[in-house]
């Protein structure tokens, strides 16, 4: 009987509890919120990030060579340009037509199997001054134009001299990592990458190999300044100036296209001769270049090789070099 009306007064104290004020606010809160709300300011109420949708996507005009590039979004966000009747830009129209011509063309130059017009030859005086620095070669002229285009110019479009001068720089660094390591100068204490690298240095090449080859005068490339900047300087600060816009470092890279595109033309043997005769000892300088102590080397194997002057195609085996004799293995065999 008792725990009868224990369970009675248990269930009617539980719901005769007031609601929870969590779960039903009264409605003068309920007011209050939507008032806060409605008087939030302007920034506060702008969408999120996450929320905002991306802008339209805009096709964008086929380049054509010789033609600036306009893009529709971004012509309209630069400048108000008038529009046509149809609602487009006149020069993205122009743009359309021009592609759509090309296209045209190439399809009935391919449908009649016509061949493609050959592109203008470049000028022969690359070709000349590269034929009168190492003769009795004879540079193709599309080769001599490119190894003489540095990647700033215009007519890179067409092809410059990157590739090469990473061939060629590779092929130097072989070349005198041959000569220091058989040389008996060396010593465990000679960081040969250090060597390497300050005797190749690209403002260093060009300032002492392509000066003296005069390639600033016929390749080509787009100074950092102005030319008027040129005539005002004096004759003492134009060295530094040269410096400055990049003179040497040009030169620097066409020095490394010129080898490099030896040594793809002409050949492994042809690109020594030039590296020890034409090179190396434009690079015996007192301060910089080729550590003293190798000079002799230096100057004993451009000896050997005929200098200067020495010949740079290999015709009968009598003008062959002979084999320099390897340090490392006359103290091998001085131990035993």
């Amino acid at each position: 009987m008792s725990r009868s009306l224990s369970a009675r007064r248990l269930h009617r104290t539980l719901f005769s509890l007031p609601p929870s004020t969590s779960q039903h606010p009264p409605s003068g809160s309920r007011q209050l919120a939507y008032a806060a709300l409605k008087t939030r300011p302007e920034h506060d109420r702008r969408p999120s990030r996450r929320q905002e949708h991306p802008p339209a996507y805009s096709r964008a005009i086929p380049h054509e060579p010789g033609t600036a590039l306009h893009h529709y979004s971004q012509q309209r966000a630069d400048q108000d340009l008038p529009l046509d009747d149809t609602g487009t830009l006149p020069i993205y129209e122009e743009q359309v037509e021009k592609t759509e011509r090309r296209v045209s063309r190439e399809r009935e130059r391919t449908r009649t199997g016509t061949p493609p017009p050959s592109p203008a030859k470049p000028d022969e005086v690359f070709a000349g001054h590269l034929d009168g620095l190492f003769s009795p070669l004879k540079f193709p002229l599309e080769l001599a134009a490119r190894v003489l285009t540095h990647a700033s110019h215009p007519a890179a479009y067409h092809g410059h001299n990157a590739q090469f001068s990473f061939i060629g720089r590779r092929v130097l660094e072989s070349y005198l990592l041959l000569l220091l390591s058989s040389s008996p100068q060396l010593k465990p204490s000679h960081d040969l990458q250090e060597i390497v690298s300050r005797v190749l240095n690209t403002y260093f090449l060009g300032q002492h190999v392509g000066s003296k080859w005069g390639l600033g005068r016929v390749m080509r490339w787009t100074p950092t300044i102005a030319a008027s900047m040129l005539l005002d300087e004096s004759r003492a600060d134009k060295t530094k100036l040269l410096k400055d816009v990049g003179l040497y470092k040009v030169q620097g890279d066409a020095v490394t296209a010129v080898m490099g595109g030896i040594f793809q033309q002409f050949g492994a043997s042809t690109a020594h001769r030039i590296f020890h005769s034409r090179l190396l000892p434009r690079l015996l300088t007192p301060h910089g270049g080729l550590p003293l102590c190798f000079h002799a080397d230096a100057l004993e194997a451009s000896r050997r090789l005929g200098g200067v002057h020495g010949d740079l195609v290999v015709d009968s085996p009598e003008q062959k070099l002979e084999a320099l004799p390897s340090p490392t293995l006359n103290r091998q065999q001085l131990r035993h």
